[in-house]
């Protein structure tokens, strides 16, 4: 297999369920051997945690979007804003396909197990990131505490400071 060199034209089809980092790799390398790809992507944008959990000033949108574009190019296919189990079954999919790639990804975040996670002002990470990726600007006071100390949390500490807080502290356990 050839970056560029595609194989023959198959006629086996095969839908791809998010159009995150997985599916749009998946797409690549499946459409290159031949075969004829959907994806299926809940939002109105390919790139999944690329597009909704970094922000612009890591992942310049624009890069992505070329990036995402030279897949598109080979003849991937993309159905947006349909969500799989909502809009579409998975048995229809697998009714209509040859095969069925599941890549949804892990955009959930994960909620710490104490009193006050349900407290106005208390967000998830990857929720409050998504939440701008979206173009929204969440109201922040002057003072955010970000608990944790991996990537995420120092991506919304960054942001938060771009939306205008003027304090941010990190709790981190270790």
């Amino acid at each position: 297999l050839g970056i560029g060199k595609p194989l023959p034209e198959s006629d086996k089809k095969i839908a791809i369920i998010g159009g995150g980092p997985s599916g749009l790799t998946a797409a690549f390398y499946l459409r290159n051997y031949g075969y004829q790809i959907t994806i299926y992507e809940k939002h109105d944008k390919l790139g999944g945690m690329l597009r909704y959990g970094i922000p612009e000033y890591r992942l310049p949108k624009e890069v992505l979007d070329r990036e995402i574009k030279t897949i598109l190019d080979t003849g991937v296919e993309v159905k947006y804003k349909v969500e799989v189990g909502k809009d579409v079954s998975l048995k229809e999919l697998q009714e209509t396909y040859d095969a069925v790639f599941i890549s949804v990804g892990a955009q959930k975040g994960t909620e710490m197990p104490i009193e006050g996670m349900d407290t106005l002002g208390v967000l998830i990470g990857v929720d409050f990131l998504d939440r701008i990726a979206e173009g929204e600007r969440p109201d922040l006071e002057e003072k955010v505490i970000v608990v944790g100390g991996g990537n995420t949390a120092m991506d919304v500490c960054r942001s938060s400071v771009r939306l205008g807080a003027k304090e941010v502290q990190v709790l981190y356990r270790r």
